[in-house]
């Protein structure tokens, strides 16, 4: 080592890092409220100290410190202006008849090492199969339309064609819209706020997240993946559904396709 760069290493050791005692801050009001706190929650409690501090810095902070809010981000879409919302074709007839095929979709979060990340799900109301999902670190157009690509690859065509969702700006962004277009379906959503509009994946959402799920969440991505993918798997192969009268979803197709020959 140069004598100029010992002596620069020096003056860099001696030097006390910037902000020590306002990380400690930081710190204890995050922990203080369980890991839920995020910069703003943590600016309102700091300014009530007297402590007066901007978003950007505490957010650093935070960072270095690996501070991460518990509680889900809520993801913003830069063409939510321009989402599209669709009529409410399905209007809650959950029971299609044998030239219809309806897909219904929706999101959920999963926690994975105290990070949330975003599951997306396709059911065949047909038998309530589950025919694609996705999970990712990012709630965006993509990972809605992965999920439809998959169920895609899944399914038999039937002369009419409906995909189902909320009207969350995802699925009516146009990433998303172009991808039910080229796979020639038609798309219904549900009425703002009305969750029963897209009940049979309200109940699969709460079947995993009661039945399976781990409570804490997953340590790592890869586990959270491998545990859904043998959730599904039980789902479609073993597990009895009550609209299938006591037949798991490939048991009733077996059988849906028996009676329909």
């Amino acid at each position: 080592m140069s004598e100029s760069a010992y002596y620069a290493h020096l003056r860099t050791a001696k030097k006390p890092a910037k902000h020590t005692a306002l990380a400690v801050e930081i710190k204890a009001i995050f922990d203080a409220s369980r890991s839920s706190a995020g910069k703003r929650t943590i600016q309102s409690h700091l300014k009530e100290k007297g402590i007066f501090v901007g978003l950007y810095l505490i957010r650093k902070l935070m960072n270095k410190q690996g501070l991460f809010s518990k509680q889900p981000q809520k993801w913003r879409n830069p063409s939510k202006g321009n989402s599209q919302v669709f009529e409410n074709i399905l209007s809650r007839e959950f029971t299609p008849d044998s030239q219809t095929t309806v897909l219904c979709g929706d999101t959920t979060y999963i926690k994975i090492n105290g990070i949330w990340c975003y599951l997306a799900v396709v059911i065949n109301l047909l038998n309530r199969q589950v025919v694609g999902w996705k999970l990712s670190r990012y709630h965006d157009s993509e990972l809605v339309k992965d999920a439809l690509n998959h169920a895609m690859l899944n399914i038999e065509r039937t002369e009419r064609m409906l995909f189902h969702s909320d009207q969350g700006s995802i699925y009516g962004s146009e990433i998303f819209t172009d991808s039910v277009k080229k796979h020639g379906l038609t798309q219904s959503m549900s009425r703002r706020g009305n969750c029963w509009d897209n009940a049979p994946m309200e109940r699969w959402f709460r079947s995993f997240k009661y039945e399976w799920m781990l409570k804490g969440g997953y340590s790592d991505f890869e586990s959270a993946v491998n545990d859904v993918r043998e959730y599904v798997m039980y789902y479609n192969h073993i597990r009895p559904h009550s609209y299938n009268q006591g037949l798991s979803p490939i048991l009733a197709k077996t059988t849906y396709r028996r009676l329909l020959n």
